[in-house]
């Protein structure tokens, strides 16, 4: 056993952060963790990436239908 470890070579998987939550937020997440097994800082994590991830996709489909000539002309979409 070494009598000293460079711990900087490791990379950390997840960043440290600190928010204020609404109590009622936090109460939610806990039960539902609870529900599910897991820690509730956990399921936030997962909650958060979920909706990241579909926002990113949502902004990558509006894109690619506003650049669609075909779309944006087309009399069936002109309501919106």
């Amino acid at each position: 056993m070494r009598k000293e470890y460079d711990f900087s070579v490791l990379k950390r998987r997840k960043v440290r952060v600190t928010i204020n939550l609404d109590p009622a937020v936090v109460r939610y997440f806990k039960e539902r963790a609870k529900a599910e097994g897991i820690g509730y800082q956990t399921l936030i994590n997962e909650t958060l990436k979920k909706v990241a991830e579909n926002e990113r996709i949502c902004e990558e489909v509006k894109t690619r239908l506003l650049n669609d000539e075909s779309f944006v002309t087309s009399s069936h979409h002109s309501k919106w």
